[in-house]
């Protein structure tokens, strides 16, 4: 009996590893892939001050 829940123990807690390693590779993968994508060049929107303007 204390085998058996030692052993789920041990599943349970490798599984939940698995996850959270699986869980964070996708996420470098994701992060790579939008960096690649990404454009270089961006288009800042800025609005002019009323002091400068007088």
């Amino acid at each position: 009996m204390k085998l058996n829940c030692v052993s789920h123990t041990v599943v349970k807690w490798l599984r939940r590893f698995v996850i959270a390693f699986m869980l964070g590779f996708s996420n470098v993968l994701n992060q790579e892939t939008r960096m690649i994508d990404d454009t270089f060049f961006k288009i800042e929107q800025t609005s002019e001050d009323k002091d400068d303007q007088q």
